[in-house]
């Protein structure tokens, strides 16, 4: 399910749905911005998702200090879309084990590391020891 925007009306209901209606008719954002959504928590990690492909490119604007770096708005709005598709869509076996109420509980005291008595079972070491 990916978001395409034909018109400014369906940019801006993007833009309001994913990011919320405070960034309603902003055309880029900075990095604070992304940072305030809670997209990242560093420029590092966000400069390596760039460099994968998995998120957008920012855009290098010059400006009174240099350039800075912004990102378009529509593009964020429509990758945070496409990751809620994504993770609303992905199979359960798709996740290691699934959730922790989707398994059943172990009865079996041997292989219940809290079962009572468990500490007077001495496990195996795999390496050498002195003792013996």
């Amino acid at each position: 399910m990916e978001y395409q925007c034909d018109s400014a009306a369906s940019a801006d209901a993007l833009i309001a749905r994913f990011l919320g209606s405070r960034y309603l008719g902003r055309r880029y954002l900075r990095y604070a911005e992304l940072e305030a959504l809670g997209i990242c928590d560093n420029r590092g990690s966000l400069v390596n998702w760039m460099r994968a492909g998995a998120f957008p490119r920012g855009i290098k604007i010059p400006s009174r200090y240099g350039k800075t770096l912004v990102w378009d708005a529509v593009e964020i709005a429509q990758h945070i879309a496409q990751r809620c598709a994504e993770r609303e869509f992905a199979s359960p076996d798709i996740s290691e084990g699934g959730s922790s109420r989707d398994r059943p509980l172990s009865d079996s005291r041997e292989t219940d590391p809290f079962a009572p008595g468990r500490s007077e079972h001495k496990a195996s070491c795999p390496y050498p020891t002195d003792e013996t």
